[in-house]
């Protein structure tokens, strides 16, 4: 049963609802701990917060007005440009890559498809891009080590149907390189169900759950929510696919540590 969310995005970045209505949402679903994951503060990235200080007091007056009700959780979604100064402020950090640099430039991962083919072509074609994504999330993960690892392959989001380039054995293999760099680091993967709102499946994809599952590896599920209507989306699908690929749990952050909780539908 889900009872804690970590990765949530509210108005003060690129979300569409307050800190105060995702709040509420929670409690009305029953959660016992709310996590905010805002995206840290970046110029080349109109998503991202305004200013780092602000939000984070907001969050921490949310905490004192939900005491007893809701534990609320002070988090950041670093992108891999874009670190965090003083990881101590924060209860968690997600890491994540959403853009990527060239000569200078800093091209959106996943903003809409025009730019996704931008970046491609900045890149000289999509295999030099496949392999400078990974090699930023691996990177990341070696030199930043956040709690998360977000949406691992990102770079697949408006890849639905190989519009934008193949996924075949080269691929894979770029992609698996990474994510044992991911496995044997710690840090903690995530499911992020958000990815069926753009290609009919998670971040990250079945063969790379494949091994996750292999490696023993724990996880989380999160909806990566940006609207308090829906932090649950895609949720019940996500932990259906989990179970078909022989997981049985996921972990939920639960009072400030990570806790095993069954996947089984409520």
């Amino acid at each position: 049963m889900i009872r804690s969310t970590l990765h949530n995005h509210t108005t003060l970045c690129d979300g569409r609802s307050s800190p105060e209505e995702m709040a509420q949402a929670a409690v009305a679903a029953g959660f016992s701990d709310l996590g905010f994951s805002g995206h840290s503060p970046a110029p080349f990235d109109a998503g991202s917060l305004r200013d780092e200080a602000a939000y984070r007091e907001t969050i921490l007056k949310l905490r004192e007005k939900y005491a007893g009700t809701l534990r609320v959780h002070v988090g950041m979604e670093q992108d891999y440009l874009a670190p965090v100064q003083r990881c101590t402020d924060w209860d968690y950090r997600i890491g994540s890559v959403h853009f990527l640099e060239r000569d200078g430039e800093h091209h959106a991962v996943d903003w809409d498809e025009m730019r996704f083919g931008a970046l491609l072509a900045a890149f000289g074609g999509p295999d030099h891009a496949v392999r400078a994504y990974y090699a930023s999330v691996a990177d990341m993960v070696r030199t930043q080590r956040p709690d998360i690892v977000g949406h691992f392959d990102l770079i697949g989001k408006f890849n639905a149907d190989e519009r934008f380039f193949r996924e075949d054995e080269s691929y894979r293999r770029i992609a698996l390189e990474a994510l044992d760099v991911v496995i044997e680091s710690g840090c903690v993967p995530e499911v992020n169900a958000s990815g069926f709102r753009w290609r009919g499946r998670p971040y990250p994809d079945g063969f790379l759950l494949r091994r996750l599952r292999e490696r023993n590896c724990p996880l989380t599920l999160q909806a990566d929510c940006h609207d308090a209507r829906e932090l649950l989306r895609f949720i019940p699908e996500a932990a259906a696919l989990l179970r078909q690929h022989g997981f049985r749990s996921a972990l939920q952050w639960i009072d400030g540590a990570w806790e095993e909780v069954g996947l089984e539908p409520a």
